[in-house]
């Protein structure tokens, strides 16, 4: 019945597509385009094929390639069969692949088939622009699944993330990906945040670091001159919603906006183009995002000069009416989003919102400079001159050995060890292990990743545990599951620890997606806001009992997520995390936990003492610190793993640092260097941070320490190295009311090994004249 009715929903809009061009200009419907149009020409310039092709184009040709609704293809390589007949009468201006859990082999042919089908067939010949998710890499199966955003921030290492979203891009290409929905500029601001796990982490420097070289490296040019891939930076604006909650409203200034949750983004736009950007879910001051004209027009466009393509998110335009319950119906709404800037609309059902345009020929203006921004795009990818990518291409490229080499190293550098008391790392001669818990078994992959743990590549925790000590020395319990408590058996969890020399605990969130056979257990991801931090279900319970037998116990937690560890999780003797580290994690941590891998990884993400404590990220303001404002009388310290922690196997000494020079100019660049020696017996990489603090002279309460440069540094043992931190001096400037502001006065730089006061190695002072 609903297939029946999307149907007629089509043949309707397709109908009133018909009937607004006999009103418009519908006599371009009917003309016959030249073989020689300037469009078709690759000879000609972008600019004059655009102009050309738009005077070809009719009004429903034009709205429609404002449109796309995804995803072409269900399970098994199933059409869509919906979605195929509103190809077939209207000609969108996107698709996307569809299922998770089709094949890229499977899937890339089918897709291909679709694209050059409806392009050779319709009148104007306009591709299909080819649109994908990129969180873990490819979101289709048989392609090389990378840690998540958040594990790659815990490397610390952006040569390594350079060359994991250079594998990334290269396997979307030879997929036929054109245009992918990344990178997420969204500072992590609240813990109790279902998708923190998509993100950068908490610090807004470190999120422009990361969006920087992903737009850089996405976007490079081909042979060719075009782009390789188009990126989307989103979501403006969203860190900071009420709860943590995935569409909550943002109440905030326009200070906050933009020294914090518009400063990742400010940094990219300095450096780089991205070819689209996307709006939150969010209300801002009660103003949906995707409907606000002060947003999007005013400071995006008009003072951040963002130049490229408003996409919306998922069903956000008609989320105007059906969310924030704004207007009059979803036509309204798409009306209200055009005119606030939206000029693509991304849709998993009908309607999108932007179907009654058709009927607004007032809206001209808009469609005019959306269709434009539109197609410049198509030209810059090249899709009217380049051929999809063969089947060769696809055979080489996917999962190959460069790819899966630089997974595993990503995995490896972003786990974190939080805890260590002398357990790790253990001896080869470990034997007699229990491990404990419902992840055990299994890869925990993020919301937005190509993975089943049915049909995995790389081993889980277990399996690799085993590989090592031997089937025999591993006795695998999960005593309960992730969030239900059917089923549940600690006693017998328990009398495995009790028989065991070593006890692993594998606890954590369930960070899954909407294919996934753990939707059920779903903890943690978009949609999943996190009430506590606590362990969800019944793991709190597990890791109580478990840790009351007294034995040596090592905990191993997965999930995009901070967790409350402050409490019982304190009687373990080692603490590591895993976050989303890719089909490499179970290899990765048993890695560590051998020695084999020495942990580098570092938090960007601060850890609380406990779930009340919020907001706890490093850079609050002054008076947020003050003995009234921040004053917890059970707790020590609003973190208990602040922001840039993590452990290592051995140790390191830095030197009282030095700037090249005592005063800079505005437009000037402060170089800090340092000699940093390795005095353990573990070969290591160190993360050296630099943060800063202004004193006096600023308009506006500034955060007491902000970071602003880093480094990571592989020392063999006894190895001593002078190394440097390049800070240019518009880092240390911020805004008031929109308006960049670098005062003229003393800055006090600090190195560090993370946000901690306490982890700070030595301050200078430099003076900006």
């Amino acid at each position: 019945m609903r297939g029946l009715v999307m149907k007629a929903l089509y043949f309707a809009l397709a109908t009133s597509l018909a009937i607004a061009d006999s009103t418009l200009d519908g006599s371009k419907c009917n003309l016959t385009v030249p073989s020689d149009a300037v469009y078709l020409t690759a000879s000609a310039t972008t600019d004059e094929r655009v102009n050309d092709l738009l005077d070809y184009m009719c009004w429903s040709e034009k709205i429609a390639q404002l449109t796309g609704i995804g995803g072409l293809l269900g399970s098994n390589v199933t059409y869509n069969t919906t979605l195929y007949d509103q190809l077939s009468s209207i000609h969108q201006g996107s698709i996307s692949p569809g299922s998770y859990l089709n094949y890229a082999s499977d899937a890339v042919p089918v897709i291909k088939d679709v694209i050059e089908e409806f392009t050779n067939n319709s009148r104007l010949h306009i591709p299909y622009v080819n649109i994908a998710d990129s969180v873990n890499g490819v979101t289709l199966l048989g392609t090389t699944f990378f840690p998540a955003t958040i594990s790659m921030s815990m490397s610390w290492n952006l040569d390594l993330f350079k060359q994991a979203v250079t594998a990334i891009r290269d396997e979307m290409v030879a997929c036929g990906i054109n245009w992918v929905l990344s990178p997420d500029l969204d500072p992590a601001r609240d813990p109790r945040h279902g998708r923190v796990g998509e993100t950068y982490g908490e610090d807004a420097f470190l999120n422009g670091e990361y969006g920087i070289t992903y737009v850089e490296t996405m976007q490079e040019s081909d042979e060719n001159s075009f782009m390789k891939i188009a990126t989307t930076v989103k979501h403006f604006l969203y860190p900071t919603s009420v709860g943590g909650i995935n569409s909550g409203s943002i109440d905030t200034g326009i200070n906050n906006i933009f020294n914090v949750l518009a400063y990742p983004y400010i940094r990219v736009f300095r450096k780089t183009t991205p070819a689209s950007l996307m709006p939150s879910y969010a209300s801002i001051d009660r103003v949906p995002s995707h409907a606000n004209k002060g947003l999007l027009q005013d400071i995006l466009r008009d003072t951040l000069g963002f130049k490229g393509v408003i996409l919306s998110d998922a069903d956000g335009v008609s989320g105007i009416y059906n969310q924030h319950k704004i207007g009059q119906d979803v036509y309204d709404a798409g009306a209200r989003a055009l005119e606030a800037g939206v000029q693509s609309v991304l849709a998993i059902q009908f309607p999108t919102g932007f179907e009654e345009v058709i009927n607004t020929p007032s809206l001209a203006p808009q469609v005019n400079e959306a269709v434009t921004n539109l197609l410049r795009l198509k030209f810059t990818l090249g899709l009217f001159d380049k051929s999809f990518p063969d089947q060769a291409q696809l055979n080489s490229t996917l999962r190959s050995d460069e790819h899966l080499a630089i997974a595993q190293n990503m995995s490896r550098e972003s786990i974190v060890l939080l805890k260590n008391d002398g357990l790790l790392p253990l001896p080869s001669t470990t034997s007699n292990v229990a491990v404990i818990g419902p992840l055990g078994d299994k890869i925990i992959p993020g919301t937005y990743a190509a993975w089943t743990n049915a049909d995995n590549h790389n081993k889980t925790f277990v399996d690799a545990l085993k590989g090592w000590l031997g089937e025999d020395q591993v006795n695998f319990v999960p005593g309960v599951q992730v969030l239900s408590s059917e089923n549940a058996d600690i006693a017998s969890a328990v009398t495995a620890a009790t028989a065991a020399e070593i006890v692993i605990l594998t606890l954590g969130a369930a960070t899954v997606g909407w294919d996934d056979p753990l939707l059920s257990q779903k903890t943690d991801g978009e949609g999943a806001t996190h009430g506590s931090l606590t362990f969800p279900g019944l793991q709190e319970d597990l890791l109580a009992q478990v840790l009351a037998v007294g034995k040596p116990t090592i905990l191993v937690i997965s999930g995009g997520q901070a967790f409350e560890l402050s409490g019982t999780a304190q009687g373990a003797s080692a603490i590591v995390h895993s976050f989303l580290a890719g089909e490499y994690t179970g290899q990765a941590v048993v890695d560590i936990l051998r020695g084999l891998v020495n942990p580098s990884g570092k938090l960007t993400i601060s850890f609380p003492n406990a779930s009340p404590v919020n907001p706890i990220y490093y850079d609050l303001l002054p008076s947020d610190w003050s003995s009234t404002a921040m004053n917890w009388p059970q707790l020590t310290l609003p973190a208990l793993y602040p922001f840039g922690f993590g452990l290592s196997y051995t140790n390191f000494s830095i030197s009282s640092p030095s700037a090249d020079q005592d005063e800079y100019s505005q437009d000037g660049t402060i170089t800090v260097s340092f000699s940093i020696e390795n005095t353990g017996a573990f070969a290591g990489k160190q993360v050296v941070q630099v943060y800063f603090g202004q004193s006096s002279g600023a308009s506006i309460e500034l955060p007491s320490k902000r970071l602003v440069g880093f480094t990571k540094v592989d020392l063999q043992p006894g190895e001593q190295r002078t190394a440097s931190i390049a800070i240019p001096v518009i880092e240390l400037g911020y805004f008031v009311n929109g308006q960049f502001t670098l005062d003229k006065t003393i800055y006090t730089l600090y190195v560090a090994t993370s946000s901690a006061s306490s982890d700070f190695v030595s301050a200078l002072n430099v003076t900006l004249v």
